[in-house]
């Protein structure tokens, strides 16, 4: 075996930090989050991919994959582990740095498109880290003696240590496997630790031993009415034209539901809504300090996740990635990558009736 070299031992903290932020970010998905799979959830994987469709290059493909969320989520996360393992032990290391770079690649185009400018977003130094690792390889250090003897083979990186192939007729004690099988059986033998690994998390959710973590009171998607029910909620009223001068008014949720959600009532800009709204976006409603209304669009400005309402510090708040937003002054960034307040919607307020309707 050759003694190894700087480079490999240089990218030995690349390659555990990978490696353990993925095994970490699969084990999260499948045993730590308890809202990951829950379709009403604003942090699951089907609002998630909601916001990726609004504003990734993938959006049609995502919106036709909306169905499948749960099975795309679990793959993901089986993904996760595999690629986590195999960077760590070595076993299929290859393979794994490519799988490593080909999800960060399909979350550079995400949950990361969205992200101005591009370089605050996580995905993209993962993608070429990953690439350098799939280049370099493993170098043969700190792998495990069990995954260098693994088959009874030799690892594929330590072609010099691989005995020469027999001719015809000539006398041998051993048949000596191709480096293609053993690159074969390894990324088999990932796989299947994954999908063992990905296994256990299924007693702690059929026995309930994740629990539930509740929304912050008041925020969508706690309860309450329909529009207070998070991104999802709808307004089925269409719009209606008022006054002399073509204006319009369409008719998103009431004073009391504001009230009810503590301050703050979702709504989804309907389909048929005329520009500038953003149709089918999500939209909160937030009543602030001196008893006024503001709207504003929900979608982060950092990378399109749908912001929701904190009621004990009276701001909007961010679930991925902890932007907050101060409604009472124009949905100003207050803390968080989010480069730019929320878009804002002009709402008006009927007192007489407690209606809120979109206003142009």
């Amino acid at each position: 075996m050759t003694r190894p070299t700087l480079s490999a031992v240089a990218l030995l903290p690349i390659r555990f930090f990978f490696g353990a932020t993925f095994l970490f970010a699969g084990l999260d998905k499948l045993v730590l989050d308890p809202t990951f799979f829950d379709p009403s959830a604003p942090t699951g994987i089907q609002a998630q991919l909601e916001s990726f469709a609004r504003s990734s290059p993938l959006g049609d493909l995502i919106q036709v994959s909306l169905p499948l969320a749960a099975p795309i989520g679990f793959l993901i996360a089986v993904a996760e582990l595999g690629i986590g393992i195999g960077a760590i032990t070595g076993l299929a290391f290859r393979v794994a740095a490519v799988g490593g770079a080909g999800l960060s690649l399909l979350l550079f185009l995400t949950a990361s498109w969205a992200v101005r400018p591009y370089y605050l977003g996580p995905d993209l130094p993962y993608l070429v880290g990953w690439i350098s690792l799939a280049i370099a390889g493993h170098g043969d250090v700190l792998v495990p003696g069990w995954a260098r003897t693994a088959f009874g083979v030799l690892p594929v990186a330590d072609a010099s240590e691989l005995a020469p192939r027999p001719t015809i007729g000539a006398a041998v004690d051993a048949v000596v496997p191709s480096p293609g099988r053993r690159a074969m059986l390894e990324a088999l033998a990932l796989a299947a630790l994954a999908a063992i690994l990905a296994s256990f998390a299924l007693p702690f959710r059929a026995l309930g031993l994740i629990a539930e973590t509740p929304l912050p009171t008041g925020s969508p998607g706690a309860g309450g009415t329909p529009a207070t029910q998070g991104p999802g909620a709808t307004s089925s009223a269409p719009p209606v034209a008022t006054g002399g001068s073509g204006s319009i008014e369409i008719p998103v949720a009431t004073v009391a539901q504001v009230r009810a959600g503590g301050g703050a009532a979702a709504f989804q800009v309907p389909f048929s809504a005329p520009a500038p709204f953003p149709a089918g976006d999500p939209g909160i409603i937030v009543q602030v300090a001196d008893g006024s209304f503001v709207a504003f669009d929900a979608i982060c400005t950092h990378a399109g996740c749908t912001v929701l309402w904190d009621q004990a510090d009276a701001l909007l708040v961010c679930p991925c990635h902890d932007a907050r937003f101060d409604p009472a002054h124009g949905a100003a960034v207050v803390d968080g990558p989010a480069p730019s307040p929320l878009g804002r919607l002009s709402i008006a307020v009927n007192h007489a009736t407690g209606t809120i309707s979109l206003a142009s």
